[in-house]
């Protein structure tokens, strides 16, 4: 992985994508366990462990040193993709192609903990650094890594 300096406050570097398709929530869940994980519910915005079932709507954003996840919700079910900064996937989800892709890294906060567009945000999520990690192309797909 060779970080490319693009222009202020981004950077351009490559990783493999791996794209899972729909799995259930369960077993998406288990994966998730060793990875700081972001979603929104109906009682705002969090940060931390996976919940144990779906989360009613969006998407869940999830992150080691390793990987990035990315699950949009669909009822009991998630639609996946992994994207690997450095060594393998997590362990435990279904066998897919890996993809050589480039990425541009640019530097955001989460909504300030007043803001209410989701509901109340508690202190440890309101002004937060966040990475984002985005795929360009026809396609394109953001993953999130909250700093």
């Amino acid at each position: 992985m060779t970080a490319v300096p693009s222009a202020p406050h981004t950077t351009t570097l490559s990783a493999t994508l791996h794209a899972y398709g729909r799995i259930p929530w369960v077993g998406l869940a288990a994966v998730l366990d060793e990875a700081t994980t972001a979603w929104a519910d109906y009682h705002g915005f969090h940060i931390g462990h996976a919940p144990t079932e779906a989360p009613p709507y969006s998407h869940v954003w999830a992150w080691t040193g390793n990987w990035l996840l990315r699950a949009r919700i669909d009822g009991s079910h998630a639609i996946v993709a992994v994207l690997c900064m450095a060594g393998p996937p997590p362990a435990g989800l279904p066998t897919s192609v890996p993809e050589r892709v480039h990425v541009t890294q640019r530097r955001s906060n989460t909504w300030p903990s007043e803001t209410r567009r989701v509901g109340p945000l508690a202190d440890t999520v309101g002004g937060r650094s966040v990475l984002l990690h985005q795929i360009d192309g026809e396609r394109p797909v953001t993953f999130v890594e909250l700093r």
